[in-house]
């Protein structure tokens, strides 16, 4: 059988002040057509390299060896119109940060009728029915409004199906989706799932699809490769590596286990923030003189508290408003109701009163990439906060970065690197520290391990759960992921569209939610 994409001897390497780093050693497989291959293993084990030399898309910098085909062709970085060609027609990307890689200038509909028409023929009608058709396979709602929508007016989830039709656009031989459902919530996890099965069916397509989540990986892959430091250290069918594997990196991989629940907190814990019917709607303008014409109700009358030392879990769908309680609580959009940390109703503060106390509320949020500075060092970045917040000498910044390095499991001699010089996973390590440095009272946590594979995952909750227990740090932990939020939360909230549906105990909603769309978030989650 002919190979739809064949990788044979590849090794990939970067130049970093005259050094050489290998970051891809001697790899082969292929992915056959109408064939899933996944390609697993942890943050920085080489997979997203991989996936990105395929289509000779590392750039000037890397130096790559070894053969690639697509459909018979070879990949050769030096012929740009051929790779041009390439690029849409045979092969396709759904990249892991969406937010990166779409134009911030652009609406939606620019950017998907960019995508068809460097490759179709159509006239404006019939390319605005295909960009419409393509939201609508991918679960996107209310199309009209989203068409004309910038890529932050949209959730992390609603981007990255974006991400996704435009991949799909022009039905290409093989998709390379890398990581694609890291920002969905479990439901729309499965939708998408099931429609890249469908389209792979219907078109005859490929897929390598690159996970950290083993769930998904049994789920949809004919065959996998797992990744460890560069290497493939196995590879088989999906049944094999599941029941029989060989390698001692894939047994650790598949026996990553869910964490235990958070330990309680004391009976007399005092309240640090308070929300009182808290509401963000953003109005939708139209016309020349722009008429509000309605709203987008974000949030309605949202009201919740958080004890010191305790975590409360947020779930829901994207576009729930689980992101949005999170801009609010810090004072980074405009909210009605009330809203107190530490005794002070923030939404009064004047701005010099909120700056004093910022550092004792931090948030991490959910795409690292955009949130870490692309001209700051890793030390730069973490000591930033120190240097508006305290007064501490040079020597003593960067010990502490140092220790803060260690404690989130990243190595301190990394630390003059800048932030696309680390793996997605790293990043969000970094935007982690960033946050603890300041030993704040409350930390807001955005799907803070939405990029990192499932052996990471805990070792991030595990951390996590120490420093709440040394600091007395409260937590607000957003995630769609069920087992992490089970892992982490003392008591949680389920959104749905702007609302709070079901919230109690984390024990009394996974074990007996008393809402429909709980049960179903959990049917999806289990599933």
């Amino acid at each position: 059988m002919n190979p739809i994409l064949s990788v044979t001897d590849l090794n990939i390497s970067f130049l970093q002040d005259g050094v050489e780093f290998g970051a891809v050693n001697n790899i082969s497989f292929q992915v056959n057509k109408g064939e899933t291959v996944a390609l697993v293993g942890e943050s920085g084990s080489g997979k997203s390299v991989t996936a990105l030399s395929t289509a000779a898309l590392l750039g000037k910098s890397a130096l790559v060896n070894g053969k690639i085909t697509i459909d018979g062709n070879s990949v050769a970085s030096n012929d740009e119109r051929a790779l041009q060609k390439l690029r849409g027609n045979q092969v396709s990307f759904i990249f892991q940060e969406p937010m990166t890689s779409l134009n911030p200038l652009h609406t939606i509909e620019q950017q998907l009728s960019e995508t068809v028409s460097l490759h179709q023929n159509l006239n404006k009608e019939r390319l605005r029915e295909n960009c419409i058709s393509l939201l609508e396979k991918v679960g996107i709602t209310d199309i009209k409004l989203r068409l004309n929508a910038y890529p932050h007016q949209l959730s992390g989830g609603q981007r990255q199906r974006v991400m996704i039709a435009m991949a799909i656009a022009n039905r290409p031989k093989i998709l390379i989706a890398d990581e694609p459902t890291t920002a969905l919530d479990v439901t729309i996890q499965a939708q998408i799932l099931n429609l890249l099965e469908s389209l792979k069916k219907e078109f005859g397509m490929s897929m390598l699809f690159i996970t950290h989540d083993l769930k998904i990986v049994r789920q949809i892959a004919d065959r996998v490769c797992v990744m460890n430091a560069g290497r493939i250290v196995e590879q088989g069918t999906t049944d094999s590596i599941f029941e029989k594997p060989k390698h001692e990196y894939t047994k650790k991989l598949l026996k990553a286990i869910s964490a235990s629940g958070p330990k309680p907190i004391s009976s007399n814990s005092k309240v640090i923030l308070k929300s009182e019917n808290a509401k963000v709607w953003f109005p939708v303008y139209q016309g020349f003189f722009k008429r509000t014409a309605g709203h987008i109700k974000a949030l309605n009358a949202a009201s919740f508290e958080v004890k010191k030392g305790e975590t409360l879990g947020i779930v829901g769908e994207s576009g729930s408003g689980k992101s949005t309680i999170a801009l609010a609580l810090m004072r980074l959009i405009e909210f009605e109701g009330k809203i107190y940390f530490d005794g002070n109703d923030i939404g009064s503060l004047k701005t010099r009163e909120l700056r004093r106390i910022r550092s004792d509320m931090q948030i991490v949020f959910q795409d690292p990439f955009g949130s870490l500075s692309p001209r700051m060092t890793c030390t730069q970045i973490i000591a930033e906060g120190l240097e508006v917040h305290q007064s501490a000498s040079f020597e003593d910044t960067q010990l502490l970065v140092d220790d803060v390095m260690r404690e989130v499991g990243l190595d301190p001699k990394f630390k003059n690197r800048y932030p696309h010089e680390f793996s997605g996973g790293q990043r969000q390590r970094i935007a982690i520290a960033r946050a603890m440095v300041l030993k704040p009272k409350l930390v807001i946590l955005d799907e803070p391990t939405s990029a990192l594979d499932r052996t990471v995952q805990f070792q991030i909750v595990k951390l996590l759960k120490q420093l709440q227990e040394k600091y007395g740090l409260a937590y607000i932990f957003i995630s769609h992921d069920l087992a992490v939020i089970r892992a982490m939360s003392h008591r949680v909230l389920v959104m749905k569209q702007g609302d709070i549906v079901e919230s109690g105990f984390a024990e009394q909603i996974f074990q007996d939610p008393k809402v429909s769309y709980t049960r179903d978030l959990m049917i999806a989650a289990n599933s």
